[in-house]
């Protein structure tokens, strides 16, 4: 089931609760044979930006207003690092911009702005919904009833648009407000998302690309934000053909996409492949256009499985600029008011502010150096941080079965029994060529066993609405636990085991 039509199956449907899915995944799994790879610590292969980093997605712009959410917000930006943040419906009623009045209301939008900033983190101003007041009907998405219709009149979305950034520019100064990035819409390729045509999103893109540069050239400007990896040639050709700015283009691929919507033909690439090989396609488009060296965003993926996490950031270096997971809190309402504590809902950080081993990952993909050092090929990303440091992060990424069909590429969707049955623990050796023959190494690990909380929440007997204490207990038990130490051979070697879609950060330590 892909994303979408997760969303849409499930807005009927209680969610169901985790835990007897997740605890016998690494249970009973036998180990497979070594795996040894060599690292070359003095040879630098390139640099390795932090794309990830980049932006991170959330609910919609509301939820900003709220306690549990800004925590959540400064817990994911000490711990991972990201730089801003993607949300939807800045234009709902429940934000208050737009009632029709002479002039728009932007209170509640300083206070979800100004909160952001004032956590070190900038706004990724996705331009949406309609507001009722401007709205060519009452088609809605979601719980909250975001408007999906196109405006009445068109002119007074450019309107609105030049007020908002007039605004920002103002309060924030054209410094900081020319860092941001500015996206029109969100999946305008769906009917979900959007009941106007497609012409009439080009429509909408150009008001919002006019407006934007009539108060500073310097302001961002991109799209289409789609589906599926749709459009982007196409929005693309409109821009040249009519002379309208383009900063940036962006668009959402998950792993479980049609691959026919995708690529256009019946491919069957694996499910591990998907998001690469689309943003590869992405990227020749873009090559092939009047806009060569447009940067591209990718502003929506996700999974719930580490390995697979951070399997395909690797798979995506050099073909995006920025990778934005979805999403990184689970004040989340896109379908309705949580049902359940440990739900399928998108999140780095669960229910209450408790980590899920996602967030964990994250964590760990931050401590990762600006620089990639030569290595054989293998599941890993080796690199050297600023200080010399080396950090290499290793991971065994169970390949999905074809017939089985999940969500975001989640194995907490799918049985425990598939996991039990199709994965197996991995040894790997890592030799650190040159300058690394001996001395310790600090290994950080995110498995069943290590950040993540569900057989904590089992002990204590799954409760549907967990006590403040317990609460505590499943934050302490989620809290990734200090570094084994470790001792390299004497010839830099060392041999650690990963389970099942685990993942392990090996660091030097500095003499």
């Amino acid at each position: 089931m892909d994303r979408r039509s997760f969303l849409q199956a499930t807005a009927l449907a209680s969610f169901h609760a985790l835990a007897p899915k997740v605890a016998t995944a690494a249970q009973g799994a036998s180990e497979t044979p070594g795996h040894a790879i060599s690292i070359h610590t003095d040879e630098v292969k390139g640099p390795l930006p932090h794309v990830w980093e980049e932006c991170v997605g959330s609910d919609r712009a509301v939820v900003g207003l709220r306690e549990q959410w800004l925590t959540d917000l400064e817990t994911v930006k000490n711990a991972a690092g990201f730089k801003s943040v993607r949300f939807h419906g800045l234009f709902d009623d429940e934000m208050g911009v737009w009632s029709g009045g002479k002039a728009p209301n932007f209170l509640y939008v300083d206070m979800v702005f100004d909160a952001m900033l004032e956590r070190g983190v900038k706004p990724f101003v996705e331009l949406s919904f309609m507001p009722g007041a401007l709205a060519s009907g009452k088609k809605t998405a979601f719980f909250y009833r975001g408007n999906i219709t196109p405006p009445d009149p068109f002119s007074q979305w450019g309107e609105l648009i030049r007020a908002l950034a007039t605004h920002c520019v103002d309060r924030y100064g054209i410094e900081e407000v020319s860092k941001w990035n500015f996206e029109v819409w969100n999946e305008p390729n769906l009917a979900f998302f959007w009941s106007g045509t497609k012409a009439e999103y080009f429509e909408l893109y150009r008001q919002s690309a006019v407006a934007l540069k009539s108060v500073d050239r310097r302001l961002r400007v991109g799209g289409p934000a789609t589906a599926q990896a749709g459009w982007v040639g196409d929005l693309l050709e409109f821009c040249s053909s009519r002379n309208v700015p383009i900063d940036f283009a962006s668009s959402h691929v998950y792993p479980d996409d049609p691959q026919k919507s995708l690529f256009g033909e019946e491919t069957h690439y694996a499910f591990e492949e998907v998001i690469p090989k689309a943003l590869a396609m992405l990227k020749q488009q873009i090559k092939a256009s009047k806009f060569p060296d447009l940067p591209l965003f990718l502003t929506e993926w996700s999974s719930q499985n580490p390995a697979f996490i951070t399997h395909t950031i690797k798979s995506c270096i050099g073909l995006s600029e920025m990778m934005s997971y979805w999403t990184f809190d689970n004040v989340f309402e896109e379908l309705g008011i949580p049902r359940t504590f440990l739900n399928r809902n998108f999140g780095l950080i669960g229910m209450r502010g408790v980590p899920r081993p996602s967030f964990n990952t994250f964590a760990l993909l931050h401590q990762l150096g600006d620089r990639q050092l030569v290595s054989d090929e293998g599941p890993l990303l080796a690199t050297r941080r600023s200080d010399g440091t080396v950090a290499v992060l290793v991971w065994n990424l169970i390949p999905q079965d074809p017939k089985q069909r999940t969500s975001m590429g989640d194995p907490l969707v799918q049985t425990g029994a598939t996991f039990a049955t199709h994965g197996e623990s991995k040894q790997f050796t890592l030799q650190l060529q040159r300058g690394h023959k001996r001395g310790r190494v600090n290994i950080s690990r995110v498995d069943a066993d290590h950040g993540d909380s569900t057989q904590a929440y089992q002990k204590m007997g799954s409760p549907a609405y967990p006590t403040m204490r317990q609460i505590a207990e499943l934050k302490s038990a989620s809290a990734l636990p200090e570094p084994e130490v470790a001792h390299l051979d004497g010839n830099g070697q060392i041999t650690i085991s990963i389970p099942p879609n685990g993942i392990a950060l090996i660091t030097t330590q500095r003499v």
